[in-house]
């Protein structure tokens, strides 16, 4: 093989190299800018549920979730107070969502998720409250607790 055609090769090679670090220094932004969105949008989260759970004393709440646990029959400023303590919960659960979404959540850690919103979505007035909150939701995340009402429907 001459020097010009080795020549040749190690240009071509090089043209190869360079386009393969180009690919790389994208891919590498790319998930630098997921990383970036997940963190905003934890952050975002974090927030909405300070700002929810400061609409009302930690222990008024906690004594309306044990009577309803209880099954004791709740007045009706309890169950708005009981229903306005499960925002914080769908704030955290639609963030979980994202993150799955954005693939920085496991399966088995958003299953986790479903499984405790299971609780939530077998509780009396749940559907009627849904009804109202699903529109504030992002409708990727309605339509997965949309599925969860569905499985738990199935299984009466």
């Amino acid at each position: 093989m001459s020097i010009a055609k080795f020549n040749e090769w190690l240009q071509v090679a090089g043209f190869f190299g360079i386009i393969a670090s180009l690919v790389f220094v994208g891919l590498e932004m790319q998930q630098s800018r997921q990383t970036a969105i997940a963190d905003i949008y934890q952050q975002r989260t974090a927030m909405l549920i300070q700002v929810q759970t400061t609409q009302f004393v930690p222990e008024q709440y906690q004594d309306v979730r044990i009577k309803d646990l209880m099954n004791e029959p709740l007045s009706i400023l309890e169950e708005q107070l009981l229903q306005y303590g499960w925002l914080p919960w769908f704030a955290y659960w639609e963030n979980n969502h994202f993150q799955y979404q954005m693939g920085l959540l496991s399966e088995e850690q958003w299953q986790s998720s479903r499984n405790t919103m299971r609780n939530w979505v077998r509780r009396p007035g749940f559907e009627a409250w849904w009804v109202d909150e699903r529109s504030s939701q992002r409708e990727s995340f309605a339509q997965a607790v949309d599925e969860v009402i569905e499985e738990e429907k199935a299984k009466q």
